[in-house]
């Protein structure tokens, strides 16, 4: 049974009173039982977001769920693999496909188990090597969407649905399945169109707190997964999130931890993990940023950020960091002695086995939603991602009536990088300098921007590859150590429906860097006039226009001559404007 612990410690460091003070609340306010009880008034008493929490709060028996639908999941992975499927590609976006890549990533699968690859982009080189990877008849598809309204997984499924009907493969329909709400327009079309199945999620579970839920538990029994261990582990956490007694409950800690630290100016939660977890990172970095990134306040995860000397991070930090028993890592063992000495707050989370992957998704779950509570808001409810979704539309109807994009006129070009700022920032970056500032020059104006509190996103419509990510962890390095800032980095427009919310509803701070490049070429998707290109740029220009809308420094970076090329040059830039003396830009 000690197999199933994981064991979770903290050092609250300058944060002990406020945090002990907070632990106190919520246990005088029974907010546990509350949670169990499902008292929506703990977070908001006004009907419409009580509407909302006490329909979102399924997870809570999540894993009693997963234990009653083990039988069915391993029949229909049976099904599948006897079908000779040997590669599963799933299709989603968001809370959709974070914890299947979470699970495919971080578990090992079982004995011949097919492999699964995760499709949660629009850029058409991320389409292309998708394909590429998947030998149609061999390959069984996942769509997964709560609305089943989601343009990128509809233009996906259109877009593979179409290469296996050319390819003349029999029963095309038996290739797919799809997870769902009742009710959705993906149900709708999934029965249309002949699926092999349609799992239909309990509707009372949001998207990112649904990895317990067939979202997860489908792509997990396809990897021949150990269910019942992930049953186990989920349980046990569940036993340990419901105790009243904080010494016994990581989770009520935790939340208290992080809410306090939010509250306190400390709200940049960065999360440590060892390399094979860093999947968690991203899935934890949606579940905080879009359940606590509103009403101006919120927790910003920093995800993924190289480790760094503790003087490299500033006062507005608290951490976590993940790993496995067992499994040393010298570099953050000695990152944890460091910033324990320093008096910085964080907490330690040691998994006994990867399967406690399980009770991690619980775990972070339940400190969320306490961690909502201390900061006084919904965290099931995300006002601001339906924004970029109305912006990405509205983007696409103007294109289909003027033939072109609306994305203005680059300010000026340098080695292969157009530049585009709106006009109230454009002056703030360029007063005094020449008639076309070079990339250097109007970068190092850029970071000249920061203030107290502010971070950096680095936000790139690009293929995620492992050259990409090479060039962002230097890009991250190198501004984190020059200005003592936290360096966030996302993928449009996965980001669009996790930390976007928070960069537009959170707390008002922040500077950001869109990156766009032109695509090589145009990927139709079928039966629409739309390309993957074209929603790509379009998604890209909506949200630079919400940031901007909300007198945030958002500059877009458009790369003419190749990602590789392009990225090169604005690492080199960013390197030089932090070695230059920094002359403020304009207020």
């Amino acid at each position: 049974m000690a197999a199933v612990f994981a064991r979770q410690t903290e050092h609250r460091g300058t944060l002990e009173s406020a945090t002990r003070d907070a632990i106190k609340h919520l246990v005088d306010e029974d907010v546990i039982a509350r949670i169990a009880a499902r008292g929506a008034n703990l977070w908001k008493d006004d009907p419409a977001h009580a509407a909302i929490i006490r329909n979102r709060l399924g997870w809570l028996d999540s894993p009693a769920w997963l234990r009653s639908h083990i039988d069915e999941l391993r029949q229909f992975s049976s099904e599948v693999r006897a079908e000779g499927f040997t590669h599963v590609l799933l299709l989603g976006m968001g809370g959709s496909s974070l914890a299947p890549e979470v699970l495919q990533r971080c578990l090992k699968a079982g004995p011949g188990a097919p492999t699964l690859d995760v499709l949660d982009a629009t850029d058409p080189a991320a389409v292309r090597s998708a394909e590429a990877a998947a030998k149609l008849e061999r390959t069984f598809f996942l769509v997964a969407s709560k609305s089943g309204s989601t343009l990128e997984t509809r233009s996906q499924y259109s877009y593979f649905r179409a290469l296996v009907e050319r390819a003349g493969l029999p029963a095309p329909g038996a290739r797919f399945a799809a997870i769902t709400d009742a009710g959705s327009a993906l149900e709708r079309l999934a029965r249309e169109d002949g699926f092999r199945r349609v799992f239909l999620n309990p509707s009372d579970i949001g998207g990112r707190y649904s990895a317990l839920s067939y979202f997860g538990m489908v792509p997990a029994a396809l990897l021949e997964l150990d269910l019942d261990a992930l049953a186990t582990r989920a349980e046990r956490a569940r036993q340990e999130a419901h105790s009243p007694v904080p010494e016994q409950n990581g989770a009520l800690r935790l939340g208290a931890l992080l809410g306090t630290a939010a509250r306190g100016g400390r709200d940049k939660l960065t999360i440590l993990t060892t390399p094979d977890l860093r999947p968690l990172g991203y899935w934890i970095e949606q579940l905080v940023a879009e359940s606590t990134g509103k009403e101006g306040t919120g927790i910003v995860p920093v995800e993924g950020e190289p480790l760094g000397p503790p003087h490299h991070y500033g006062a507005d930090r608290v951490f976590v960091s993940i790993r496995l028993e067992g499994q040393p890592d010298p570099d953050l063992e000695r990152l944890e002695s460091e910033i324990t000495r320093a008096g910085m707050s964080w907490a330690s989370i040691v998994l006994a086995d990867r399967d406690q992957i399980a009770g991690e998704f619980y775990r972070w779950e339940m400190a969320t939603a306490i961690a909502g509570h201390v900061l006084g808001v919904n965290p099931f409810d995300e006002p601001n991602v339906q924004e970029s979704k109305d912006n990405t539309q509205a983007i696409l109807a103007e294109f289909d009536k003027t033939g072109a994009m609306p994305e203005g006129t680059a300010r000026t070009r340098e080695e292969g990088i157009e530049l585009y700022a709106d006009d109230g920032l454009w002056p703030r970056l360029t007063t005094g300098l020449p008639g076309h500032p070079g990339l250097e020059a109007v970068l190092q104006r850029f970071v000249a921007l920061r203030r107290p509190g502010d971070y950096l996103a680095i936000l790139a419509y690009l293929e995620r590859t492992a050259g990409t990510e090479a060039a962002f962890a230097l890009m991250r390095r190198a501004v984190r150590n020059g200005l003592r800032i936290p360096v966030l980095q996302g993928y449009g427009p996965r980001y669009l429906h996790s930390i976007g919310q928070l960069h537009k509803g959170g707390p008002r701070t922040g500077m950001f860097l869109i990156l766009t490049a032109a695509a090589e070429e145009e990927l139709p998707v079928p039966g629409s006039t739309l390309t993957f290109g074209r929603i790509e740029a379009a998604q890209a220009l909506g949200d630079l226009a919400s940031l901007a809308s909300r007198g945030k420094p958002a500059l877009r970076l458009h790369l003419t001559a190749g990602v590789e090329p392009g990225l090169q040059a604005i690492g080199a830039a960013l390197e030089r404007a932090l070695i230059a003396p920094l002359t403020g830009a304009a207020p």
